[in-house]
Formats: C-alpha cells, structure tokens, sequence
C-alpha cells in the first residue's frame, strides 16, 4: 500500500484520497489505486459518490 500511495503522489503530486468507501475491501483500494495510476488519473473516491450520496457525506450522514 505504501508503494502504490507513494507512486500516486509522485507522478500526481497528491496523496489517493481515500474517505472510506472501501475499508472492508483493501484489495478493492489498491486495485483502484493502481488503476487510477496506470490511467494518469488521480484516485478520489469522492468523485465515486452520486451527488445524493456527496450531499450526505457533506452532511456527515453517509457513513461507510
């Protein structure tokens, strides 16, 4: 894991942002992760949320 976040911020300049969408899967995280990276897009798993899904996670009622 520290390889691929390592990667991700060298060739994006962030770190993955990572808010908890995949904790019971750490094996769905890092396949994303080095997905995003092979892609040259960076990962954030925000961008993965409808904007429902967005709005309550704004509101601290969407919870993982």
């Amino acid at each position: 894991m520290e390889d691929l976040i390592k990667e991700h911020k060298k060739l994006f300049g962030v770190e993955p942002v990572v808010i908890g969408l995949f904790f019971d899967d750490m094996r769905e995280l890092f396949d994303g992760i080095a997905q995003a990276i092979n892609k040259g897009i960076p990962y954030n798993e925000y961008d993965l949320l409808t904007p429902e899904e967005r709005e309550a996670f704004e509101k601290g009622d969407l919870r993982f």
